[in-house]
């Protein structure tokens, strides 16, 4: 009964595979006895893989069975259903079946050279820090955080979602410094949704019963395995999927607007001058088009005389309402934003350098927008990316824009209140129990 079941296991994998051009079933004489093997030549290197087992079964006499060899050599699986042998073909498994399709036995090979090695980090930009980056490969980006907390209280737990397209991730923790509350919620979540697929960051969100409509992340990533390592320092779970080359860190606090983790590689006092900055720079992005539209629409009269007679001139000739105009010239920029981060980065900045000095100069001399416009957008453009991370300059980027629409019908109260209104927002937002509005998310520190 046993012969007759595996060797209906490896038909059904041959059937199952017939159509994939990279799957390969093969022979081979292993201790002179005749063995079956299948994998897919896209992740398998064969030929090393072959050569290791029959250098470590050459000393071997000839009596022993090779997989019964292989199993008590190697760290490997043997007998398993059709269904996980489907699954370890495809996560680029060895499949060794017996001779006659007696028993069959699974085993890590020498895979092909086909991840990126380590580099350099593409989308941000280290200061007086290590500058390695995380890479596709999962088991390499653990490996990284590994080499930088060397502590026995490093917690890593593996996790495999999805029924459709299973997809690794991995859940790493402080023992001595993340809430216990912190790491069991997400541990439920995650048993909780383990059949959903999530082959996006969004997917990964829903399930982790993150809400799919907020102002501010949640979560903050980083592709700086220093940075992961201080998130973890400062009682966060971090969160590593396989074939993405970031760190997802739970929770995201206020902080992290102008809180850069690097800067704790510099000296204190020019650490406090670059949140110092960042903190006045979220101040400009988020009030000052607002202030803008206030001081020209709706309250000119808290302007001195000549600032006021300075800003009215400059808009001689504009046919469009303040409100029209700087909405019209932010639109602008993001269209200006956006092409910089999708053109090549060989003309990119070129393009959207001569793009935005012509533009510029074009809508004042056209008479459509004012000259003392294009310096609050360009003071509020280059303030959004001072901030902590890419992530929170985009809600900034988003927010900005309630705050203009509250300026534009209510005066100086209208940007007063806005500002209010994003602290009691933030202030009701809590994730996994930590509210957003802590200054850490150590154990026992989190409400203080």
């Amino acid at each position: 009964m046993t012969l007759s079941c595996e060797k209906m296991k490896l038909l059904q994998s041959k059937e199952i595979f017939e159509n994939s051009a990279d799957f390969v079933y093969t022979e081979t004489i292993l201790n002179e006895k005749k063995v079956h093997i299948c994998y897919l030549q896209s992740l398998v290197n064969y030929k090393d893989t072959l050569d290791l087992l029959v250098n470590q079964i050459r000393n071997v006499e000839i009596d022993v069975d090779p997989i019964q060899y292989i199993t008590s050599s190697y760290n490997a699986k043997v007998n398993l259903s059709l269904d996980e042998l489907v699954e370890s073909i495809l996560q680029g498994m060895l499949v060794i079946f017996g001779q006659d399709g007696q028993e069959n036995v699974v085993l890590e090979p020498v895979h092909l050279n086909n991840t990126r090695s380590i580099s350099e980090a593409l989308n941000e930009n280290p200061i007086q820090t290590s500058l390695d980056a995380f890479t596709e490969d999962m088991n390499m980006n653990v490996s990284l955080i590994r080499r930088k907390l060397r502590t026995k209280n490093l917690i890593i737990q593996s996790h495999s979602l999805g029924t459709a397209y299973p997809r690794e991730l991995s859940v790493l923790y402080l023992k001595d410094e993340a809430d216990p509350k912190l790491v069991e919620l997400i541990s439920n979540c995650l048993n909780e949704n383990k059949m959903m697929d999530i082959s996006d960051i969004q997917r990964l969100m829903k399930v982790l019963k993150q809400p799919r409509f907020s102002l501010v992340p949640t979560y903050v990533t980083s592709e700086l395995p220093v940075a992961a390592k201080h998130y973890l320092q400062d009682g966060r779970v971090v969160i590593i999927l396989d074939h993405l080359p970031f760190a997802i860190s739970f929770p995201a606090i206020v902080t992290d607007f102008w809180a850069v983790k690097t800067d704790q590689d510099h000296p204190l006092p020019f650490m406090i001058l670059y949140r110092i900055v960042r903190i006045l720079a979220l101040l400009v992005a988020l009030a000052m088009p607002g202030l803008y539209v206030v001081l020209n629409a709706v309250n000119p009269e808290l302007l001195r005389i000549q600032l006021a007679v300075s800003i009215t001139n400059s808009r001689e000739g504009v046919p469009y309402p303040v409100l029209v105009e700087v909405l019209l010239m932010l639109f602008i920029i993001e269209m200006v934003i956006e092409a910089s981060i999708r053109l090549p980065k060989s003309i990119g900045p070129t393009i959207t350098m001569i793009g935005g000095i012509i533009l510029g100069e074009a809508v004042v001399q056209a008479r459509l927008m004012s000259n003392f416009l294009i310096i609050i957008v360009a003071a509020t453009t280059i303030a959004h990316f001072t901030l902590g991370t890419y992530m929170n300059s985009l809600s900034i980027r988003l927010y900005k824009y309630v705050v203009i629409i509250f300026s534009a019908c209510y005066g100086i109260l209208g940007l007063m209140s806005s500002l209010v209104l994003l602290c009691f927002y933030l202030g009701s937002i809590s994730t996994f129990s930590v509210p957003y509005l802590s200054f850490t998310a150590k154990r026992g520190k989190s409400n203080e």
